[in-house]
């Protein structure tokens, strides 16, 4: 038998939810930084781009990985019958602060290897940022709730 959920748990997961899938879209879809070189033009690093840094790239993965984690999380917080059946916000916190940790990380290493050139940091940047630093608020919530 399941047991009472509280309304704002469930509010509170549904914006996990949301927020991590726009983060994913955005990561997956747009690009994570870009540069300008006048006698190249406009180069952006992004998953299929060929203008990134190998930790940039690889902190675009590894934000992917757990913002798609923080999505199970949420799933499993909304269904009635729990597939986990143990309490996840304490890894969904971890997993929200690495999201935004890997986020600076990436646009740190994209900085130092084009920083002689203009450059800026993309959607993908934002997405994983805001994601996580907001998860990591809700997940907080979520947890201090109960």
């Amino acid at each position: 038998m399941p047991s009472e959920r509280n309304i704002t748990d469930v509010i509170f997961a549904a914006l996990i939810l949301i927020l991590s899938i726009i983060g994913i879209i955005l990561i997956a879809a747009l690009d994570f930084a870009g540069f300008y070189n006048p006698a190249w033009g406009y180069r952006y690093s992004c998953l299929g781009c060929e203008y990134y840094t190998d930790a940039d790239l690889a902190a675009q993965v590894i934000m992917l990985i757990t913002l798609i984690l923080q999505v199970i999380i949420a799933i499993n917080d909304l269904i009635p019958d729990k597939f986990i059946e143990r309490d996840l916000e304490k890894y969904g916190m971890i997993l929200a602060v690495v999201t935004w940790i890997f986020a600076i990380i990436g646009i740190a290493s994209f900085g130092a290897e084009w920083g002689d050139y203009e450059w800026w940091a993309a959607e993908g940047f934002y997405g994983g940022i805001i994601a996580g630093i907001l998860n990591t608020i809700l997940f907080f919530l979520k947890f201090k709730n109960k």
